[in-house]
């Protein structure tokens, strides 16, 4: 009878893909409007207030890297206080600072409140305290549960930036920021009450094991006989962490792709119609793109929970240094930019397994510190490269240049990732029992 009993109890779907699916739907209202919408405010913000595209992205770009400077102090926010507070406070803030955006009348104002106000907020709640949020629930299917977070995450704004492209079309850009201002207060704010800071809190464990029955899990697991064990020894300080090789390798792979990726992505529908696409078909084309990362996303968490984690992430930055390197050259037919959607979208992938790789490398206890230590390296790069960009466009009228560059950053990033290993268990389990008998 007990046994049946607890397989009833295993057959329930665990809590902790349910806070993937609520960390997915929150991340995309947010997405749909900042981290994947800005890009089509862009052209309009730079038309409706007479500025280049230089200063209206190196508004974008500030905001970008502002990400690094913030995520240390997020990070430690959240590893103190736990995602959900952060979250709410972060929902908060972003969606007061969309509705006063819509209310600014020059390239100052709307700095101000974009940077003050809605990167600030975005940073805490939607950057840092949702990806810790996930990497709190799971262990052994972490990749595949952080890249189902970013696919699910994806699919909204594939449907909206395309939407909110025509509402700024129609109505302008100033309707658009209220309307998303309105949806994250409204929609993602409320949805942040349902949020379970751990598995603990609710008297589970990460992945759905029960502390109840160990003997039943070591026979599901011969190969891993302990499995809360060795995630404990897993669990790196910040100060072991930052001792390790693996960690820097990492922080250089991630500085590299954050870097290539930021160049262009602010970019996009600018490079597209630069190579002959209409500016709303770039838009749809955009949304098609984020349309793929939900598969791709799946796909490639799940390879990425098979094979080792730092060869997935050298293998889709492959990718993108692919797909730039298309960007780059002369070509303009229809079917290289489709490759390039194809192989940029597989690019993207790269940002859950990257940050997966954190919390498999290092654990838990210092995973928002490490993560945010990381962005803030970023930030230099994430911050000059779109304005790179956007300088050499005023400048020559064309991209060629500024692709180039992030092409070999990508390509380097790749090799970085190749070069990674994962930090060594038995080294952490000492430094656990160190700590236990001090």
């Amino acid at each position: 009878m007990r046994a049946l009993t607890h397989r009833r109890q295993r057959s329930r779907i665990f809590l902790g893909w349910w806070m993937v699916s609520l960390a997915g739907m929150v991340h995309s209202i947010n997405a749909s409007a900042y981290n994947k919408g800005y890009v089509v405010f862009l052209l309009p913000v730079s038309e409706g207030f007479g500025v280049s595209r230089a200063s209206i992205s190196l508004v974008f770009s500030l905001s970008r890297s502002e990400g690094g400077p913030i995520s240390p102090v997020a990070g430690w926010l959240i590893d103190r206080f736990g995602p959900k507070p952060i979250l709410m406070i972060g929902a908060t803030i972003t969606g007061t600072g969309f509705l006063l955006l819509a209310r600014t009348e020059n390239i100052w104002t709307f700095g101000l409140v974009y940077l003050g106000m809605i990167t600030l907020g975005s940073g805490l709640a939607f950057s840092n305290s949702l990806s810790a949020l996930i990497n709190n629930w799971f262990i052994r299917r972490r990749a595949l549960a952080m890249s189902s977070y970013h696919g699910i995450s994806a699919l909204t704004p594939a449907i909206l930036v395309p939407l909110l492209a025509l509402l700024i079309a129609s109505q302008g850009w100033q309707t658009a920021s209220s309307v998303a201002g309105a949806i994250i207060l409204c929609v993602a704010l409320p949805l942040s009450l349902l949020v379970r800071n751990t598995p603990e809190s609710v008297g589970l464990l990460p992945d759905g094991d029960r502390a109840s029955a160990p003997a039943e899990r070591a026979s599901r697991h011969p190969e891993n006989q302990q499995p809360s064990e060795d995630a404990q020894f897993a669990d790196y300080g910040l100060g072991e962490a930052l001792r390790t090789p693996s960690y820097w390798l990492l922080l250089a792979g991630s500085t590299l792709r954050l870097t290539a990726k930021a160049g262009v992505i602010l970019h996009i529908i600018p490079i597209l119609v630069w190579k002959g696409i209409e500016q709303q078909t770039a838009a749809f084309i955009f949304g098609f793109l984020l349309l793929l990362l939900a598969p791709l996303s799946l796909f490639f968490g799940w390879l990425a929970d098979v094979v080792p984690k730092n060869l997935v992430l050298s293998m889709t930055s492959v990718a993108g240094t692919i797909s730039f390197l298309l960007l780059a050259s002369p070509l303009s037919a229809v079917w290289v930019i489709y490759l390039f959607v194809l192989l940029f979208a597989v690019a993207e992938t790269s940002g859950s397994n990257n940050w997966a790789t954190f919390g498999d490398y290092f654990g838990r206890r210092a995973y928002g510190r490490l993560r945010g230590l990381t962005q803030l390296a970023s930030s230099p790069g994430v911050f000059l490269a779109p304005v790179f960009a956007g300088w050499w466009y005023d400048r020559a009228e064309n991209y060629t240049l500024p692709l180039w560059v992030f092409t070999v950053f990508f390509g380097l990033g790749a090799l970085t990732f190749a070069l990674m290993r994962k930090p060594n268990r038995l080294h952490t389990a000492e430094g656990a029992e160190t700590r236990t008998l001090a």
